[in-house]
Parts: C-alpha cells; structure tokens; sequence
C-alpha cells in the first residue's frame, strides 16, 4: 500500500512541474495589462521632451564640430540655420561655399524667431560676433525650449527657455 501511496504522489509531482495554470497566465497577462495602461500616457506626454533635449545636444555637437574643423583646416566655418534644419558653409575667401551637409532638425521640434540664423567660427575657434552670444532657440510642440549658446570666446552651452 505504501508502495502505490509513494507512487501515485510521484506521478503528481511529475505533471505539476509541467508548466503554469491557465489562471497564473491570466493574472500575469492582467496585470501586464494595468501596468501598460498607466506607463503609455506618462510615456507619450515626456518624448517632446526627449526630442528637445536630444535636438539641443545634436546643434551644440554640430557647432563643437565645426569649430575643430575650423581651427584644424585655419578657416572660418558657419552654420546657417533655416526653418528645417541647418548646413555648413565654409569661407573660401571670395565667399562662402556650402561642404553638402545639410542636417534636419527632428520632428516636433522647430526654430525660434528668424529663420535665416548664422553661427560663424574664426580659424582660431571663436565666434565671429566678438560682441554678443549668439543663441539659437529650440522649441517643441508642448512650448518648451531650449537655448543653445555660442559664447564670443566660442564656447557653447546649453540653457533652458520659454517659447
């Protein structure tokens, strides 16, 4: 009788080790559930946010960029900013010739004020306005912006502000 007793409780150890019950999926599936109906809005309301921070870092890397470039070749470099984005022209001495790189700005994000924006370095790496910073204005769809700074010194910084 022990014999069976030790067998029959074998065999229902074997097939509870077979996987989960159709209730524990459920549950698991139901809370997953919840859980993603919380995280999409709070989700959806921070990526203009992220766009902005990330479209800062893109100008303020371009302007770094493009300040080495001007002091590596000994030439003066500008961006010019439009409505959609960007490009970088380079002084030739009879003028300034376009280099082809024509960036654009990421989506939801767009360009205060004028939309014909110049942001020159000299050969030394410093801004060509020795007077003023000068400064474009990053803004997104929920009218926050971003500053990006480009200091007489050639300095470039990124600062908070309104749309």
């Amino acid at each position: 009788m022990e014999l069976a007793e030790t067998r029959m409780l074998r065999l229902n150890l074997l097939r509870r080790r077979g996987g989960f019950t159709l209730v524990e999926i459920l549950v698991v599936i139901t809370i997953i559930g919840i859980l993603s109906a919380i995280a999409v809005p709070n989700w959806s309301t921070l990526l203009p946010t992220y766009a902005l921070n990330g479209a800062a870092r893109q100008v303020q890397s371009e302007l770094q960029k493009t300040k080495s470039r001007a002091v590596s070749e000994n030439t003066n470099y500008r961006l010019v900013f439009s409505s959609t984005g960007y490009s970088i022209e380079r002084d030739t001495g009879s003028g300034w010739q376009s280099t082809g790189e024509n960036k654009p700005l990421p989506d939801g994000i767009s360009l205060a004020g004028t939309f014909l924006m110049l942001q020159s370095f000299t050969s030394r790496g410093t801004s060509s306005d020795t007077t003023n910073d000068k400064i474009v204005k990053l803004c997104n769809i929920k009218n926050k912006g971003k500053n990006v700074v480009l200091g007489t010194l050639g300095r470039v910084r990124i600062d908070d502000a309104t749309c």
